[in-house]
């Protein structure tokens, strides 16, 4: 907005105005309004403008100016932040498949659904863990046991999972079973004939941790060639796995 002195008419450029402000000219120290209007002592508008500065400032047009700038500053920094927001969300729908899957997505999914399935993807097994020997049991068989380390790779604590464990053979044969993890069991309880097993461990795995597991299985085929494993989820509730 452009105000012009009335005494020396030097013209200004005003970005905000603040209404009934006293302008002082910088050229001629005259004061007006902001409608161009030259305050002189015992008139009416002075009169009005004196009880006004016992409550608040007198504002000069260097003063408009700068609030006009702040304005204008904030301005800029609030639409560069709803722009920095969509760009944010944007990105998080064209990925979701990617995100829906995160440590941090799962556990919020996982904490506010009670029925939110538990996927295999939300554990592994750590493979610079797993060994494998031949034990001598008390009546001289022997039984395979195996032991390693999974991983919960959610952001929340999950039940312990079961161990899927798929031996193939020299002729390509592949033999599966299912064994849950136990507590753990000391070396005469392995050999030990028939084998008892410990109570499963249903202490939950804390997020982001890992759980060590010991397996015995009895009836392992002798030719095998490898020796796969696979977590499966154990569900919090009788929920359906996918």
């Amino acid at each position: 907005m452009r105000i012009v002195c009335p005494e020396c008419h030097a013209a200004y450029q005003v970005g905000a105005i603040i209404k009934n402000a006293i302008l002082v000219c910088h050229r001629c120290n005259t004061e007006f309004d902001t409608y161009g209007n030259k305050i002189v002592e015992g008139n009416e508008t002075a009169e009005v403008f004196k009880k006004q500065e016992e409550h608040a400032p007198t504002f000069g047009v260097k003063d408009l100016i700068q609030s006009g700038m702040r304005s204008n500053k904030e301005q800029v920094w609030l639409w560069m932040i709803l722009i920095l927001l969509a760009l944010i969300f944007t990105g998080i729908a064209v990925q979701w498949e990617h995100w829906k899957f995160n440590s941090i997505t799962r556990a919020v999914s996982i904490e506010i659904d009670p029925d939110a399935p538990i996927l295999d993807r939300d554990w592994k097994i750590i493979a610079n863990t797993v060994q494998s020997q031949w034990l001598k049991r008390e009546d001289g068989s022997l039984a395979l046991v195996i032991e390693g380390q999974v991983q919960n790779l959610v952001g929340t604590a999950l039940p312990p999972p079961e161990i899927k464990i798929t031996f193939v053979t020299q002729i390509g044969q592949n033999i599966e079973m299912v064994a849950p993890i136990t507590e753990p069991a000391d070396l005469n309880t392995l050999q030990k004939v028939p084998f008892i097993s410990p109570p499963v461990d249903k202490t939950p795995v804390p997020m982001l941790s890992t759980r060590g597991f010991l397996l015995l299985i009895e009836d392992a085929p002798q030719a095998v060639q490898h020796i796969l494993l696979h977590a499966l989820p154990t569900q919090r509730k009788s929920v359906a796995p996918l």
